[in-house]
């Protein structure tokens, strides 16, 4: 009997799911290992006042230190640009189901297009002062909430691994973390793998992240199989935000 397969999007639901599952789990085991009466860093800081460490290091320093990838602010920053910058976001799909959405924006004005499936450009254009065309134009510019499954695919894991040279990328200072699903322990393969990406499948990739994980330059390959290691789904995806 030919074996079922299983829509890219289903799959990427489906490890939402499966990183929610772990994440309950990893509380549950949390909490029966806790002494009754021990406070978490943040409740200690809190008591102690803003000069509170944990170790060399306070809370917030920490969270900088790794703050992993947040597409949320890529919306935020489109909604409302705290400066002008030029916005891309490209995705080739080998089904054929491409994305490529491009403008410059500024506090006061959105220009740019994106693709039509005919393969055409639809301009996009907007001015602040016209709320009607300013979420318009927010409709047309995010198609990378289409990412999202794939990001939690391998967000604050081991697929991530900060590398030493980030700095200045596209006139953000950055963070930068390569990714590599081969870094997985067999457990976290199981567990995210089998429902995201199949038997054998894998990302990779690299961003260059703010230190709140806005990515200012993402550029990740997701290839995805079926149960029995055959190929299902191969996606180029790219991001980037430059500043003018």
């Amino acid at each position: 009997m030919e074996q079922l397969k299983k829509h890219p999007a289903v799959r990427r639901v489906s490890v939402v799911i499966a990183a929610a599952a772990i994440a309950v789990a990893l509380v549950s085991a949390l909490g029966c290992t806790s002494k009754p009466g021990s406070k978490s860093p943040e409740e200690k800081t809190t008591e102690q006042g803003p000069s509170a460490k944990t170790g060399n290091h306070s809370v917030a320093a920490q969270s900088e230190a790794d703050p992993g990838i947040n597409l949320n602010c890529i919306y935020d920053r489109l909604k409302d640009p705290p400066e002008s910058f030029h916005y891309v976001y490209k995705k080739n799909d080998a089904d054929g189901s491409n994305v490529d959405q491009e403008a410059d924006v500024t506090p006061q004005a959105i220009d740019g297009f994106r693709l039509q499936p005919d393969g055409s450009q639809q301009p996009i254009h907007a001015q602040r002062s016209d709320q009607q065309s300013w979420q318009a134009a927010l409709a047309g510019l995010t198609g990378i909430s289409g990412m999202s499954g794939t990001v939690s695919t391998i967000n604050h894991n081991s697929a991530m691994q900060r590398e030493s040279d980030g700095g200045q990328v596209n006139g953000y200072q950055t963070i930068h973390y390569s990714i590599d699903t081969a870094r997985w322990d067999a457990t976290t393969r199981q567990m995210l793998g089998g429902f995201a990406l199949g038997t054998g499948g894998s990302e990779k990739g690299d961003a260059w992240v703010t230190t709140n994980g806005c990515p200012v330059k993402l550029i990740l390959d997701d290839e995805m199989h079926n149960k029995d290691g055959s190929l299902l789904d191969k996606v180029h995806y790219e991001e980037g935000m430059v500043k003018k």
